[in-house]
Protein backbone atom coordinates (compact mmCIF):
# COMPACT_ATOMS: atom_id res chain seq x y z
CA UNK A 1 0.00 0.00 0.00
CA UNK A 2 1.52 3.01 -1.25
CA UNK A 3 -0.49 6.48 -0.01
CA UNK A 4 0.24 10.06 -1.94
CA UNK A 5 -1.22 13.25 -0.72
CA UNK A 6 -2.17 15.94 -3.20
CA UNK A 7 -2.81 19.63 -2.47
CA UNK A 8 -3.16 23.32 -4.31
CA UNK A 9 -4.00 26.13 -3.97
CA UNK A 10 -4.08 28.20 -6.46
CA UNK A 11 -5.99 29.27 -9.55
CA UNK A 12 -8.47 25.83 -10.84
CA UNK A 13 -7.65 24.06 -7.93
CA UNK A 14 -10.03 20.79 -8.84
CA UNK A 15 -8.58 21.24 -12.30
CA UNK A 16 -4.96 20.99 -10.59
CA UNK A 17 -5.93 17.90 -8.56
CA UNK A 18 -7.49 16.38 -12.03
CA UNK A 19 -4.29 17.06 -13.76
CA UNK A 20 -2.24 15.40 -11.12
CA UNK A 21 -4.62 12.33 -11.02
CA UNK A 22 -4.19 12.01 -15.02
CA UNK A 23 -0.70 13.10 -15.06
CA UNK A 24 -0.28 9.77 -12.07
CA UNK A 25 -2.56 7.67 -14.24
CA UNK A 26 -0.95 8.37 -17.60
CA UNK A 27 2.32 6.52 -16.00
CA UNK A 28 1.52 2.67 -17.00
CA UNK A 29 3.66 1.96 -14.23
CA UNK A 30 1.27 3.23 -11.58
CA UNK A 31 -2.40 2.00 -10.71
CA UNK A 32 -4.26 4.39 -8.80
CA UNK A 33 -6.94 1.66 -6.92
CA UNK A 34 -8.57 4.97 -4.72
CA UNK A 35 -8.73 7.79 -4.13
CA UNK A 36 -10.30 10.12 -1.06
CA UNK A 37 -12.97 12.68 -0.98
CA UNK A 38 -11.65 16.26 -1.75
CA UNK A 39 -11.29 18.37 1.54
CA UNK A 40 -11.22 22.42 1.28
CA UNK A 41 -8.70 23.34 3.99
CA UNK A 42 -7.30 26.20 5.83
CA UNK A 43 -3.21 26.77 5.54
CA UNK A 44 -1.30 25.89 8.85
CA UNK A 45 1.75 26.86 8.51
CA UNK A 46 1.73 30.47 6.37
CA UNK A 47 -1.92 31.16 7.70
CA UNK A 48 -1.25 34.59 4.82
CA UNK A 49 -2.20 32.19 1.46
CA UNK A 50 -5.98 31.11 0.74
CA UNK A 51 -7.51 27.90 1.51
CA UNK A 52 -6.29 24.23 -0.40
CA UNK A 53 -8.14 21.73 -1.74
CA UNK A 54 -7.10 18.67 -0.21
CA UNK A 55 -6.92 14.56 -1.04
CA UNK A 56 -5.17 11.20 -0.88
CA UNK A 57 -4.72 8.27 -3.01
CA UNK A 58 -3.55 4.77 -2.33
CA UNK A 59 -1.36 3.40 -5.44
CA UNK A 60 0.54 0.42 -6.52
CA UNK A 61 3.62 0.70 -8.45
CA UNK A 62 7.29 -1.17 -9.26
CA UNK A 63 8.91 2.23 -8.54
CA UNK A 64 11.13 2.40 -6.02
CA UNK A 65 10.63 4.96 -3.66
CA UNK A 66 12.97 7.45 -5.08
CA UNK A 67 11.83 6.23 -9.09
CA UNK A 68 8.76 7.73 -7.91
CA UNK A 69 9.57 10.51 -6.03
CA UNK A 70 11.64 11.64 -9.15
CA UNK A 71 8.09 11.10 -11.02
CA UNK A 72 5.87 13.19 -8.73
CA UNK A 73 8.40 16.11 -8.49
CA UNK A 74 8.27 16.10 -12.58
CA UNK A 75 4.36 16.19 -12.53
CA UNK A 76 4.54 19.41 -9.76
CA UNK A 77 7.65 21.35 -12.17
CA UNK A 78 5.00 20.43 -15.69
CA UNK A 79 2.18 21.86 -14.06
CA UNK A 80 4.21 24.94 -13.08
CA UNK A 81 5.40 24.42 -9.09
CA UNK A 82 7.81 26.91 -8.66
CA UNK A 83 11.16 25.64 -6.91
CA UNK A 84 11.65 28.08 -3.71
CA UNK A 85 13.61 28.20 -0.80
CA UNK A 86 10.59 29.47 1.37
CA UNK A 87 8.49 26.71 2.80
CA UNK A 88 4.68 26.40 3.35
CA UNK A 89 4.30 28.62 0.46
CA UNK A 90 1.06 28.79 -2.21
CA UNK A 91 1.40 26.07 -5.11
CA UNK A 92 0.15 25.22 -7.89
CA UNK A 93 0.32 21.27 -6.87
CA UNK A 94 2.01 19.20 -3.85
CA UNK A 95 2.44 15.54 -4.54
CA UNK A 96 3.81 13.85 -0.96
CA UNK A 97 5.06 10.06 -0.74
CA UNK A 98 3.05 9.40 2.88
CA UNK A 99 3.90 5.72 3.11
CA UNK A 100 5.31 3.00 0.97
CA UNK A 101 3.88 -0.04 2.13
CA UNK A 102 5.61 -0.21 5.37
CA UNK A 103 9.00 1.17 4.94
CA UNK A 104 10.68 3.72 6.87
CA UNK A 105 13.59 5.84 5.04
CA UNK A 106 15.08 8.67 6.15
CA UNK A 107 17.45 10.95 3.61
CA UNK A 108 18.42 14.42 2.83
CA UNK A 109 15.52 13.97 0.06
CA UNK A 110 13.08 11.60 1.29
CA UNK A 111 11.27 10.81 4.36
CA UNK A 112 9.32 7.96 4.71
CA UNK A 113 6.87 7.89 6.62
CA UNK A 114 6.08 11.45 5.65
CA UNK A 115 7.45 13.09 8.96
CA UNK A 116 4.24 15.43 10.07
CA UNK A 117 1.09 13.42 9.16
CA UNK A 118 0.62 12.69 12.39
CA UNK A 119 0.15 16.30 12.96
CA UNK A 120 -2.00 17.01 9.62
CA UNK A 121 -5.38 16.88 9.75
CA UNK A 122 -5.89 17.89 6.23
CA UNK A 123 -3.77 14.52 5.35
CA UNK A 124 -5.11 12.13 7.98
CA UNK A 125 -8.94 13.01 6.92
CA UNK A 126 -9.00 11.56 3.40
CA UNK A 127 -6.53 8.76 4.41
CA UNK A 128 -9.06 7.63 6.88
CA UNK A 129 -11.78 7.91 3.37
CA UNK A 130 -9.65 5.02 1.93
CA UNK A 131 -7.51 3.18 4.50
CA UNK A 132 -8.90 4.00 8.17
CA UNK A 133 -6.76 0.30 9.48
CA UNK A 134 -3.72 1.17 7.81
CA UNK A 135 -0.84 1.47 10.42
CA UNK A 136 2.28 3.88 10.17
CA UNK A 137 5.10 2.04 10.29
CA UNK A 138 7.08 4.39 12.54
CA UNK A 139 3.68 5.30 14.88
CA UNK A 140 2.17 1.84 15.43
CA UNK A 141 -1.06 3.39 15.50
CA UNK A 142 -3.71 3.37 12.40
CA UNK A 143 -4.47 6.54 10.42
CA UNK A 144 -8.36 6.03 12.02
CA UNK A 145 -6.64 6.50 15.65
CA UNK A 146 -4.12 9.61 14.69
CA UNK A 147 -6.98 11.56 13.53
CA UNK A 148 -8.66 10.86 16.42
CA UNK A 149 -5.78 12.29 18.49
CA UNK A 150 -5.48 15.35 16.91
CA UNK A 151 -9.25 15.93 16.63
CA UNK A 152 -9.08 19.10 19.16
CA UNK A 153 -6.98 20.96 16.30
CA UNK A 154 -8.51 24.20 15.07
CA UNK A 155 -7.54 23.95 11.37
CA UNK A 156 -10.59 23.62 9.01
CA UNK A 157 -10.95 20.61 6.79
CA UNK A 158 -14.69 19.98 5.08
CA UNK A 159 -16.06 17.79 2.58
CA UNK A 160 -15.04 19.75 -1.20
CA UNK A 161 -18.73 19.48 -2.82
Amino acid sequence: MIFLSLGTNLYDKRKNLDNALSYLESNNLINLTSKSKIYKTSPMENKNQGSFLNMVINIKTILKPYELLTYIKSIEIKMGRKISKNKYMPRIIDIDILAYKNKVLKSKTLIIPHPKVKLRKFVLKPWNDIAPNFILPNENKSINLLLESISNLKDSVVEYK
